[in-house]
């Protein structure tokens, strides 16, 4: 009797994990790799990774970081008169994108975030009353913010959870997702009981790909989203004894 190929084991990361919830350049070279390996693989993340994931959308409610803070200020002081000035949806997009003055690298990169998160909701609010569409549209985000957070947390605690891909957010445009989406996939999540200790993101993707190797797990390859990460493990490692495969980005085929 012919002996059946062992499925393998391929690993997840915080940077493949990301572009599943929401879209970015890199959604549909993911998604590509896991309908090549679903077959004859099956698919882990270690919890760690979605805890990363969710300091994305672990963030402060205050006027500067959450932009319905600053629509709920904006209707509550202005006058009739001042909205009946304004022009929508633009001014709209000036509130999402406009928190602190001076801002700061950082910061910027962060407005730039959560503005992708949000940006998408102004399609289906309707200005006619414009106080009225300010609040919908705050509404809207408060509610986008509270979902996501409670699905990546329900991911974190679970055993396993399954992607639907007809879920994933706009974010960085849909336009760089144009491919049949395949089937839901499940995905199990796995710990490491040496926690990883606060430091930089480059650290991090360390701790990661380390807890991969000493697991006992007997991982086949780790997918990442992530030009440099190959060249930083092996540079931290002196070697890679599992194969990093690093997902196409969109941008360059696009634009260049």
């Amino acid at each position: 009797m012919k002996k059946t190929d062992q499925r393998k084991k391929i690993c997840l990361e915080t940077s493949s994990y990301l572009p599943l919830i929401w879209i970015t350049p890199y959604s549909q070279g993911v998604i590509n790799l896991i309908q090549y390996y679903c077959e004859k693989a099956d698919f882990y993340i270690q919890e760690d990774c979605l805890r990363e994931a969710l300091s994305y959308i672990y963030y402060p409610q205050n006027w500067f970081r959450h932009p319905s803070v600053r629509i709920r200020k904006l209707v509550k002081i202005l006058t009739d008169a001042q909205l009946d000035k304004m022009s929508f949806p633009s001014t709209a997009f000036q509130i999402l994108l406009g928190g602190k003055m001076w801002a700061q690298g950082l910061y910027l990169n962060f407005v730039r975030h959560s503005t992708f998160l949000y940006s998408d909701l102004v399609d289906s609010v309707d200005f006619s009353n414009k106080r009225k569409g300010l609040t919908n549209l705050a509404n809207l985000i408060d509610k986008r913010f509270d979902n996501l957070k409670v699905k990546i947390e329900q991911h974190l605690d679970g055993d396993e959870f399954v992607v639907d891909f007809e879920e994933m957010l706009p974010y960085w445009g849909s336009f760089y997702l144009f491919l049949e989406l395949p089937e839901r996939v499940t995905v199990k999540v796995w710990k490491d009981p040496e926690k990883f200790v606060k430091g930089v993101a480059r650290i991090r993707d360390v701790y990661h790909y380390e807890s991969m190797i000493k697991c006992g797990y007997n991982f086949d390859k780790m997918i990442v989203a992530n030009t440099g990460f190959s060249a930083h493990i092996k540079k931290e490692k002196g070697s890679l004894p599992i194969e990093i495969i690093c997902s196409q980005s969109r941008q360059t085929e696009i634009f260049e």
